[in-house]
Formats: C-alpha cells, sequence, structure tokens
C-alpha cells in the first residue's frame, strides 16, 4: 500500500471500519446445501438407528483417503459427514470398510450405474443429446455412448441402488437411483433423501418402496442454470450427464405410454441383434451353484435363486451386444442375486466369494517378440561381467 496516496488510505480505512461495524441489508440467498453437517448426521443416524439398521464407528481420515485412492473420486462433503459420525452396514449399504475379496464387490457397486445404463442405451431408451444423433448402428451406438459416459461424474452409493454423484465437490447435490430398468431423481439432496424414504425403505429395501420419490421426479424439474436450488430450493442442482439422463428417460417414458400404437414414433427402439452368450458364462455360472451347494443350499433352492443355465442367467431384455455388454450384464445379475443373499444372512465375504464381482474387461497384453541370439549372447556376456565385479 506504499503506492497509495494519503487520500486513498483514508478512504480504504473508512471503507475497512464500515464494513466491520455493519451488518449486510439483505439476508443472503438460500443455497441448496446443508448449513449444519453435524445436525444432518445426527437426524439421518437417529433416524437408522431407530429403523433397525446398525451404525457402527465412523469411517476414519485414513479410511476416506484410502477410500478415495483407491476408487479414484472424492467423497461429497455431506456424505462424508454422515460416515465420518457413523458407519451403517447392513443389506443395501455399501462396505466401506471391506477388505480382501469383498472389496472386489465394492468396486462392482461403484461400476453398477454405467454398466445399467449400458442396457438403457442399448434398448434405445436413453440418448443424451450431447452426444449428437445417435447412429442407427447399435455398436456404434454404443461405442460413442461408452466413450462419453467416462466423463460423466462417478456416482457414490449411498443406499441399495441410490447414488450421489461426487462432483459438483459440494454439499447438496441429488440423489439418483440407476438400475438397468430406470433412472430418475429420488431427493433433492442427501437430508430430503433420507426425509422422504420415512420408515419404509430401509426396513423393506427394494425398488418398489422408493415410488415417493419417483413422484417427486414427475413433479419436478431440474436446474441446468445454477449450482445452487432456486425457486425456495425445491429444485435439485444439475449434475453433468445424470440430470438429463433422469429427465430424457421419463420424458421417453411419457412419450411411449401416449404414443405405444404409433408406427412413427421417434423413440420406437431399432431392431437390435441379439449374439450368443459366449461358452465361458456357462462355467461361471455353475461355479456359482457349486459355491451355494457346498453352502448348504439345497439342488431346488440353487436352481431358483440362480437358475444354472447359461439361457436363464440373463434376462430377456438384455441385448448383449459385445463382450462388455455379456461383463455389464454379468454385474448386473450378480448384484441382484447378491442382494438376495445379503438379506438371507451372508455376509459380503461370503457374497464375494460366491460371485468374484471382478467384471472390469482385462486388456489383452502383446506377446513379447523374441531376441536375437545376437542380442542375448550380448546380455549374457554384461550380466556374467556385473556379477564379477
Amino acid at each position: 500500500m506504499s503506492g497509495l496516496n494519503p487520500a486513498h488510505l483514508a478512504g480504504l480505512r473508512r471503507l475497512s471500519a464500515r464494513a466491520a461495524t455493519s451488518t449486510p441489508s439483505t439476508p443472503l440467498p438460500a443455497r441448496n446445501s446443508l448449513i449444519s453437517f453435524t445436525s444432518l448426521a445426527d437426524k439421518v443416524l437417529t433416524h437408522l438407528k431407530t429403523s433397525g439398521v446398525q451404525v457402527q464407528q465412523g469411517l476414519s481420515d485414513k479410511e476416506f483417503a484410502r477410500a478415495e485412492a483407491e476408487f479414484g473420486f472424492a467423497f461429497p462433503p455431506d456424505l462424508k459427514a454422515v460416515l465420518s459420525s457413523g458407519l451403517p452396514v447392513g443389506p443395501g449399504f455399501p462396505d466401506w470398510r471391506s477388505a480382501g475379496s469383498s472389496r472386489l464387490q465394492l468396486r462392482a457397486t461403484l461400476d453398477l450405474p454405467i454398466a445399467s445404463i449400458s442396457f438403457h442405451i442399448a434398448r434405445n431408451s436413453l440418448w443424451s443429446k450431447s452426444w449428437g444423433l445417435r447412429p442407427p448402428e447399435p455398436e456404434k451406438a454404443m461405442k460413442i455412448a461408452r466413450n462419453a459416459l467416462k466423463r460423466a461424474p462417478l456416482l457414490v452409493p449411498v443406499f441399495n441402488h441410490c447414488y450421489i454423484p461426487c462432483n459438483p465437490s459440494l454439499a447438496g447435490n441429488p440423489i439418483f437411483y440407476v438400475d438397468e430398468n430406470q433412472v430418475f431423481c429420488c431427493g433433492l439432496d442427501l437430508s430430503d433423501f433420507f426425509d422422504r424414504e420415512k420408515t419404509t425403505l430401509f426396513a423393506k429395501s427394494h425398488p418398489q418402496n422408493v415410488t415417493k420419490q419417483r413422484c417427486f421426479n414427475q413433479k419436478s424439474n431440474i436446474s441446468r442454470r445454477s449450482l445452487d436450488a432456486v425457486a425456495g430450493g425445491r429444485i435439485p442442482r444439475w449434475v453433468e450427464f445424470w440430470s438429463d439422463a433422469a429427465v430424457d428417460r421419463q420424458r421417453r417414458k411419457s412419450n411411449s405410454n401416449s404414443c405405444s400404437s404409433s408406427s412413427s414414433s421417434p423413440d420406437r427402439y431399432f431392431e437390435i441383434p441379439r449374439s450368443g452368450i459366449p461358452k465361458w458364462v456357462d462355467s461361471y455360472v455353475e461355479r456359482i451353484g457349486s459355491v451355494l451347494k457346498e453352502g448348504g443350499w439345497a439342488e431346488s433352492d440353487v436352481s431358483d435363486i440362480v437358475h444354472v443355465s447359461s439361457s436363464g442367467f440373463f434376462d430377456g431384455e438384455m441385448v448383449l451386444l459385445d463382450n462388455q455388454a455379456v461383463l455389464d450384464a454379468l454385474l448386473v445379475k450378480a448384484n441382484r442375486l447378491s442382494e438376495s443373499l445379503r438379506k438371507a444372512g451372508w455376509s459380503s465375504e461370503e457374497v464375494s466369494d460366491a460371485f468374484g464381482f471382478d467384471f472390469r474387461r482385462v486388456k489383452e497384453r502383446k506377446p513379447v517378440k523374441k531376441m536375437s541370439p545376437e542380442i542375448l549372447e550380448k546380455i549374457g556376456k554384461l550380466a556374467e561381467s556385473v556379477s564379477k565385479s
């Protein structure tokens, strides 16, 4: 401030003194975020405990850091506040303390939304306008969609198929329900989500129990123009891809119901060729059945749970365009079955041992070219000279 003249300095001092003693003439606008993380955590955890959900000691900073480094995301601040105060455990809740083989199931839970969205795209029930016109070739359309989905914010599991986006990294992100059949917004934010479910969602974790949240999406729009809520905080924050997907899926569903008999409907499904199921799927299904039988399940029970045959493992609506689609189908189906087993009393470790859950596609390594005899001889002489020195 040495370069300012005395008049400027005096003016700055007056402004500083006025700002320190006066109060704002107008209140700050309401934001679609949570003023007190402590009150949110207390309310959520108290409700879970009264609903019969077991709550363990909250995650430590070290456990948060491990999960974020391993899976490549940052917990939203409101979710982090809840999980640091207490960790809900049991069917439907992600096991953030899992280790060993059950850690694969946690990874699978994070991969599940994208795998589920792939079926919407394959059936032509979802397509983002930002991707341009959809190619008529299903394989080409799927390739474009998969590349675009890599940029979508990762969804962090909250309960069952309900997720919160990790981006933007702010409190107040909406909650989305995502499975292979539905995509909709089921909460303005984390607090609103737990308020809406009341007493039924955690007692009986089934998609039918989020009917109340589904109605919310039909009556509300999603704001694209601001990260904060407008109209008194009753419009959820816009989140890249997921907000558009929820709105587009609802619009297509409405159009399909009103124009199902019209052959000129722009949302009419393409005729998609279905590829055969690879033989390795049979071996995978047989392995699941064997593990269940070793665990004491009767033959009839195993047949009802797994349908030990490749024809029964995948639903007829699942479109298997390529190997990645098969892996997506495996993940979706295994997740369904794991939910049933967890409700029956299986632990995370037992479920992971039964299903594996490592459904990520591994790139094939190129074979190493053979070295010429001359190079091998030189390497041998070099190694010999090094050993003598």
